[in-house]
């Protein structure tokens, strides 16, 4: 039975959102959130999750909604859907002047908006996140979930902390939402979110609508690959066609190769200029004539383009887990569609490759850190820029290996051991180093009695740093002057002069890094001791990897239905025969064709 909270949900979005209705599983999670305050729910991309939380804002009282979103462009792109539906929402980016950035506080004050967007970013600033933990929130939402567990190059440190910035805010009921995750991951989403010792509900749909058929076709050379692409483009009647391709240079040149066979193509990758990948969204968007869209994984969270009928992946992806987020692009209005992966025998043996690269065994991982032991602080709670030259001289390579890509393999599994943390564009630094006879306790002591510079500067830093790095002797540390200021309530003017003071007393040496300088480094944390304290979140990463390479590797050779493991793989629980022979999911290739025979 409907209650009355899931029934004023869906005539609502039958008025404003012109549907026709809620579908069975957005109206469970509906009902779980009412009742059980904690709720994991993943649904498949074109599920409705947005949904899930933009109707809820309408009828938990007078009390907003938060909603921590990973993209800018998807908060904006929310805020156009929220504006047409009628619910007013605040949006909190770091793009924002300050006018605008007062007018979505006036909104939220006076209690118009029913909905609040921001980036996991905003909450490093303490202004903000106190500001925020002011405001008596129905309910607090994670979209995007699987960020809090993406390993490896594209690693949000700050996505990793949300759940500290949930347990100040202490909201009555929190959601968090996906729509490709693993029991694995979806475990650590639990762990990294959710309060401890808390009841969570989960929902868990397959990860891929019911309209996409996956089809898996491999060929035996590179040229058979590319003659078998342009027949499926050439024969396809989807108007749009989206394929992705492991690099930009193939991208690129590929996207020219097909101009010169009159197959009308564009290009969409993260090395092109920002107006121009928007330009060619908005272009594709309304393109009458048949478009092909040559992409790499750019083209993904953020990015939502209607009438996408067929996907075509070039190449392994990097896991079962990217494979099902680049066949999501397809069918978002409910349209029948079609994913292809298109391989060849080199493509499973390059990945595995690659992932030896990237994930090495932990005893060689450790001892290829020790080379960089020398740049490293020496305690937990310290941190450190280094310049990325620096590291890169000082990386030893095999005649087979390559030296930057070695380096940046590095980074991303020092990322997932909180070992390294990237600077952010456009940021200025401060790093400072205490005398080696000085702790930082030692210099509050000092402070002479009033809220003078000296003490907003030093209680400013108190606020930024782990609690264990205060007693340490000689200590240092590196933080962004933007969290400094925001801390302290002070400008980069004065914070310098107590540095200086400090400087000249011979209690700290201190150094400012432009924004120029600091592009081109990156911030060593806690140090190597701390480092080998971490493998076993390195193992798991690794072992979570692997597993998905697997799955993505069984799907593409599977002889009978393609998608059974891979839904297990996803599955709230082990299914007892779900990849015997007997099941058919009637989404691939293999079963449809059994089917018919």
């Amino acid at each position: 039975m409907e209650t009355d909270f899931v029934l004023k949900c869906e005539e609502y979005a039958k008025k404003n959102f012109t549907l026709s209705g809620l579908r069975p599983a957005q109206k469970e999670v509906l009902t779980q959130i009412f009742n059980k305050k904690f709720v994991l729910a993943t649904l498949p991309t074109g599920g409705g999750k947005t949904l899930l939380y933009s109707l809820p804002a309408l009828f938990f009282s007078d009390n907003p909604v938060l909603v921590i979103s990973p993209l800018i462009s998807l908060m904006r792109d929310q805020e156009r859907r929220m504006e047409n539906a009628q619910i007013p929402c605040a949006v909190f980016t770091s793009e924002q002047n300050e006018e605008e950035r007062k007018q979505a506080w006036k909104k939220l004050k006076s209690g118009e908006a029913k909905l609040i967007f921001a980036s996991p970013e905003r909450f490093v600033l303490p202004s903000f996140l106190n500001a925020i933990s002011k405001v008596n929130l129905s309910m607090a939402v994670v979209d995007e979930a699987h960020c809090v567990v993406s390993w490896g190059h594209h690693f949000r440190p700050e996505y990793a902390e949300i759940g500290k910035f949930l347990s100040q805010l202490q909201p009555p009921r929190i959601l968090a939402i996906t729509a490709t995750a693993s029991r694995n991951s979806r475990l650590d989403i639990i762990k990294k979110v959710f309060p401890e010792n808390t009841n969570v509900y989960e929902y868990t749909s397959n990860p891929l609508g019911e309209n996409i058929i996956v089809e898996s076709h491999r060929v035996f050379s590179n040229q058979e690959q590319w003659d078998k692409l342009v027949e499926t483009l050439q024969e396809t009647k989807s108007k749009k066609t989206l394929v992705y391709f492991q690099t930009r240079t193939l991208c690129e040149e590929s996207a020219r190769k097909l101009k010169k066979i009159k197959i009308h193509s564009v290009v969409y990758h993260a090395g092109l200029p920002k107006n121009e990948r928007k330009n060619t969204e908005q272009y594709v968007q309304e393109a009458t004539q048949k478009t092909v869209i040559c992409a790499t994984t750019a083209f993904g969270m953020g990015v939502d383009i209607q009438g996408i009928q067929l996907v075509v992946v070039f190449g392994f992806p990097g896991n079962i887990e990217e494979f099902f987020q680049m066949l999501g692009r397809a069918g978002r209005g409910g349209e029948s569609s079609r994913g292809l992966l298109l391989w060849t025998g080199a493509d499973p043996i390059r990945r595995e490759y690659q992932f030896k690269a990237t994930f090495p065994e932990p005893s060689l991982f450790l001892e290829q850190c020790a080379q960089y032991m020398k740049f490293m602080p020496n305690s937990f709670g310290e941190s450190c820029f280094v310049l990325k030259q620096d590291l890169l001289n000082t990386t030893k390579i095999n005649k087979s290996e390559n030296r930057l890509r070695k380096l940046e393999n590095m980074f991303a599994v020092l990322r997932i051991c909180s070992a390294l943390e990237d600077t952010r564009a456009g940021e200025t630094y401060y790093s400072i180093r205490l005398s080696i006879n000085k702790s930082f306790v030692d210099l509050l002591g000092q402070l002479p009695v009033g809220l003078t510079k000296r003490r907003k500067v030093l209680e400013g830093i108190v606020n930024l740093v782990e609690k264990s790095w205060l007693s340490l002797k000689g200590a240092q540390i590196t933080v962004p002057l933007k969290m400094l200021q925001d801390a302290c309530e002070l400008g980069a003017e004065s914070c310098e002069q107590v540095f200086l003071h400090y400087q000249d007393q011979k209690n700290i040496s201190f150094a400012k890094i432009s924004h120029e300088d600091a592009k081109n480094g990156v911030i060593l944390k806690n140090g190597y001791i701390y480092l080998q304290k971490e493998i076993p979140k390195y193992i798991s990463a690794r072992n979570h990897f692997h597993a998905s390479l697997r799955e993505l590797e069984k799907l593409s050779k599977s002889t009978t239905c393609r998608l059974a493991a891979s839904f297990e793989f996803f599955a709230s629980r082990a299914i007892q025969g779900a990849t015997k022979n007997i099941w058919r999911c009637m989404q691939c290739d293999i079963c449809i064709r059994k089917r018919m025979e």
